[in-house]
């Protein structure tokens, strides 16, 4: 396109258009390298700095769309634009309305009750997706269990989890007694009463 002499934004504009998610200032950068790689020299980007749809056009992106289809509680869809254009992305995309069901029957089969109902998922559902399936047969006892016993590590993940972001947070620049305190804020904070807790540790907050 550069040899045959067509302008630098529309050669930018057609990469984007065929689904190219680069950053313009990337794809800016490769296109002058291909130029003077080419013998091209006299090169300029001018006025082409962010990327816009046309007002005709529906934009729907794989992450908006998969939020959508992997959402249960219908109170908390609210985007109308993928909810008015579903059958027409099912129609064209049949894998969409397979991973929609599909998940819909294993949010089920876990909330059943019935550890028996997760085999006859595995063996429904083998091929959509199989690495799914082939993950829960690797760990088939560990998924049985939470699906007939109340009692679960989810308590202790999720803190496990907000401890683990809060020293990502603050790594290079706190030292433990400044973590210390960060996590003691951030896990007592929806706490109604800190008098037993604060006389504990006041010690350590006060080093």
């Amino acid at each position: 396109m550069l040899i045959d002499g067509q302008p630098l934004e529309y050669i930018l504009a057609y990469i984007l258009k065929k689904g190219c998610n680069n950053k313009i200032i990337t794809l800016k950068r490769i296109i002058s390298n291909v130029a003077k790689n080419n013998g091209i020299t006299e090169i300029k980007f001018t006025g082409y700095s962010k990327m816009e749809y046309s007002k005709d056009e529906t934009v729907i992106t794989r992450r908006d769309l998969l939020k959508y289809l992997l959402t249960i509680d219908n109170e908390k869809i609210k985007d109308k634009v993928i909810e008015s254009n579903l059958g027409i992305i099912k129609e064209k995309y049949p894998i969409a309305g397979q991973i929609q069901t599909t998940f819909k029957v294993f949010h089920d089969t876990i909330f059943n009750g019935d550890e028996n109902k997760l085999d006859d998922f595995i063996e429904t559902y083998k091929d959509i997706p199989p690495s799914f399936c082939n993950g829960l047969k690797k760990d088939i006892t560990a998924v049985k269990n939470a699906i007939s016993n109340e009692i679960n590590s989810g308590f202790v993940e999720g803190n496990n989890n907000k401890f683990k972001l809060i020293k990502r947070i603050v790594y290079g620049k706190q030292k433990i007694c400044n973590l210390f305190k960060r996590c003691f804020l951030a896990f007592t904070s929806t706490l109604d009463d800190l008098s037993l807790l604060k006389l504990a540790i006041a010690p350590l907050i006060n080093k």
